[in-house]
């Protein structure tokens, strides 16, 4: 990419609208930079919000011809997608409600419209709910009943994953991630947030189901995350991704519009204080979420909640957003594992974070699947173990140049912490100034000995 054009693509953005000067830059690149930055635009989920933007002011000319074009398909794909992901997703409700299931949607259709003002502007790969632990077996027998096939769990077993009758795979290209006919995935959590070792305490979640409350979005009905919760749902999300090395940046854009849709809503914030309060870890995790989305994308935090996030953001990690953030969002957070210098902030035990940086800096684990073969044909069974091959070996030079690039990093950061713990302490209060050194014995008044 054109990680010039990138960054100023991220500031046209801003959700408060960009200023003149970003708009009428954006001829100065030519199709050679849009036709490098375009993976780019497809991996971050911007593509469609960035064609939204430059159409709501009249503005498309600015893109090439090509590429205006190409997006252009791809919005109108992403209608046809978004509409038969509405069938599948109404279906499931029915298919869970049929069987008794306690659940919640999250994501998906329940961001509409708090997070995004039309569905059609994001490209969806999953349906995820949330399920009392009890619902789950029952969840489970129901979609086995409607022919979805169970995938397996994750780490924390706490994420259970089914498909479709058709096999999950990846995207032969950028195009296909917009397609009506591409897979998608089934996500049942137990939980809000994985039991890693980071000194986080999500929501109870029987407290979230408790409070979960219908919605009615384009024509679908169904229980949803009530508001807070949905937003700290959403800030764990993005954090837990941030964690894992790959965070779309439209995961932050999202939360980016949230705050300017509800940003004089004094009684939402106060409710999001009182209920962020109460759990070890998720003010810090709050935090640092939405100062790096008012890093990144220029959202203005909420005036009701402003003091609040400056004062439960330790110094340490304010400062990773500070020199790292908007790199890391601009690659994604998967070009480096830095990080993972943040994750080490959240992680109080020094065996626990050893353990954990280990197993993110030396993964010795199998790879995941990036292809499977579509027959038993051997052309395909060879198409399929070449995709696999060629993933692997993106793997492998993503670890080593990322474990190079911390390694590095590292020693400048221990140092960068030593020079603010000179200034100011773990909660980034200011150390009151040193004494001036004590007046020797001897002195008197007019400086007569």
């Amino acid at each position: 990419m054109n990680r010039r054009l990138a960054s100023q693509i991220m500031n046209t953005l801003r959700p408060a609208g960009p200023a003149e000067s970003e708009i009428a830059d954006l001829p100065s690149w030519n199709r050679r930079h849009w036709l490098e930055t375009l993976p780019w635009l497809h991996a971050s989920g911007l593509a469609l919000p960035v064609l939204r933007v430059l159409r709501e002011r009249g503005q498309e000319d600015l893109l090439p011809p090509d590429v205006r074009a190409r997006l252009e398909r791809n919005q109108a794909d992403n209608r046809q997608r978004v509409l038969r992901m509405a069938e599948e997703f109404a279906a499931l409700n029915r298919c869970f409600e049929n069987a008794g299931v306690r659940y919640a949607a999250l994501k998906g259709f329940a961001l509409i419209p708090d997070y995004t003002p039309d569905a059609s502007l994001r490209a969806p790969a999953d349906f995820d709910y949330l399920l009392a632990p009890e619902s789950l077996s029952r969840a489970e027998q129901a979609l086995r009943e409607a022919s979805y096939i169970r995938q397996g769990r994750d780490e924390g077993g706490t994420t259970v994953f089914f498909h479709s009758a058709r096999p999950l795979r990846i995207p032969a290209s950028d195009d296909e991630l917009y397609s009506p006919a591409l897979p998608r995935r089934l996500e049942l959590h137990t939980s809000l947030w994985n039991p890693d070792p980071e000194a986080i305490r999500a929501l109870s979640l029987e407290a979230a189901l408790e409070r979960a409350r219908l919605r009615d979005e384009q024509g679908l009905c169904f229980p949803a995350l009530a508001d807070e919760d949905a937003l700290i749902f959403q800030v764990l999300h993005a954090l837990r991704h941030i964690f894992d090395f790959w965070c779309r940046l439209s995961t932050l854009h999202e939360i980016a519009w949230f705050l300017e849709r509800r940003a004089r809503d004094e009684t939402f914030w106060a409710r999001i204080v009182a209920r962020a309060e109460d759990e070890p870890g998720l003010p810090a995790a709050a935090g640092v979420v939405f100062t790096l989305v008012s890093k990144v994308f220029g959202a203005s935090l909420p005036t009701a909640i402003a003091d609040w996030v400056r004062g439960k953001t330790p110094r340490a990690m304010a400062l990773w957003v500070e020199r790292y953030g908007r790199e890391c969002a601009l690659e994604n957070f998967m070009g480096n594992k830095l990080s993972l210098l943040l994750r080490r902030e959240f992680i109080p035990d020094a065996a626990a974070w050893r353990a954990a940086a280990r197993k993110r800096l030396l993964p010795f684990h199998r790879p995941n699947r990036a292809a499977q073969a579509a027959s038993p044909r051997i052309s395909s069974r060879l198409t399929a173990a070449m995709k696999q091959s060629l993933h692997v070996a993106r793997r492998a030079k993503f670890h080593l140049a990322a474990g190079l690039r911390y390694a590095w990093e590292l020693p400048r950061w221990h140092w960068a912490l030593r020079e603010i713990s000179r200034t100011v302490d773990s909660h980034g209060v200011e150390k009151p100034a040193p004494l001036p050194p004590a007046v020797p014995r001897g002195i008197i008044e007019d400086g007569n000995v």
